[in-house]
């Protein structure tokens, strides 16, 4: 197949994920998922783990340009990118784009942050790509998001700019109770999704008490209250997403609808909860969210600074 194709990395802490792109479409024609997370890796490593990990989709002259977002540019990644503070548009985060040190035609895209008027400060790093593929694949301009994760964020994008948005620790508290607490003890390991279940937790997070007096009531459901171990993780979600959804209410009235960005492991959990609150959600990808945003910015990048936008790559071979 001829055409240009660029390849975009998403690095995190503990995953990397690559994909041959036809910039064109913006559509992965090839993957690699199996690759290590920035946390396994010195800084010293990146240029050459990647420049292996691609190899074979760099074959050409020039090789196919390489856009890398995540945690790989942050502070203990390949080298910390910028995070300009709000408002942002994907054409501002193409002027924040850097060069990643020892590999041609390789770039990293910055982050974000946002002062709120309170004097909080937050961060993003990844989930803007995200926020702008998802605008892109609806064709929307202004839009209120959720992507759900380990950190959550709740974000309102207007006229094309990201104006604000929240962060709730809801999916690492999820697993550190799980792991590390007498709560999380009692919990069958991998057990499946139970919706009804899930709906329990969720009722209890909107009583007086607040979180940390319904986690531990948990443990009194487990000894006397009938939840079994099979259905302890279910609660706890449903309890966690509950309280990140009270949090958020408090900080910005609910809207009508999201755009609701994750994988499928968290659409139907986050489906409910929204439902229950009055919230309509329409559901993208987090993958194609990711692709999309990534090349928005990319074209951005190359048309503000010079340069082609992608290289014929020869692919159809296992990655």
């Amino acid at each position: 197949m001829t055409g240009a194709h660029a390849i975009i990395i998403d690095w995190g802490t503990s995953s990397f994920r690559a994909y041959l792109v036809d910039v064109e479409t913006g559509r992965a024609l090839e993957e690699i998922a199996d690759g290590l997370g920035m946390g396994a890796l010195e800084r010293s490593e990146f240029p050459s783990y990647c420049r292996e990990q691609t190899a074979r989709w760099r074959s050409s002259n020039p090789p196919a340009p390489i856009y890398m977002a995540g945690m790989v540019g942050a502070a203990q990644g390949w080298l910390t990118a910028p995070q300009p503070p709000l408002p942002v548009s994907a054409d501002d985060l193409a002027h924040h784009v850097v060069a990643a040190d020892g590999m041609e035609e390789a770039w990293i895209l910055p982050g974000v942050r946002y002062h709120g008027p309170d004097g909080h400060i937050d961060v993003m790093r990844g989930e803007e790509v995200q926020i702008f593929g998802a605008l892109a694949e609806v064709g929307a301009v202004s839009a209120h998001l959720c992507l759900p994760g380990t950190h959550s964020k709740w974000a309102t994008v207007r006229d094309g700019a990201l104006e604000r948005f929240f962060t709730a620790m809801t999916g690492e508290l999820y697993r550190a109770i799980l792991r590390h607490t007498v709560v999380g003890r009692l919990a069958m390991e991998d057990a499946a999704f139970d919706a009804r279940v899930f709906e329990r937790g969720l009722s209890v997070a909107g009583r007086p008490g607040g979180l940390l007096y319904h986690l531990f009531g948990a443990r009194g459901q487990v000894l006397y209250g009938g939840l079994a171990a099979a259905e302890v993780a279910s609660y706890l979600s449903g309890l966690l997403i509950g309280e990140e959804l009270e949090r958020m209410a408090e900080l910005e009235a609910l809207p009508d609808h999201v755009l609701l960005v994750c994988g499928e492991r968290l659409r139907e959990p986050y489906e409910i909860a929204l439902r229950c609150r009055g919230v309509g959600a329409v559901w993208i990808d987090a993958r194609l969210a990711t692709l999309r945003g990534v090349v928005s910015v990319m074209r951005h990048h190359r048309s503000a600074f010079g340069g082609r936008t992608g290289t014929a790559v020869q692919h159809g071979a296992s990655a």
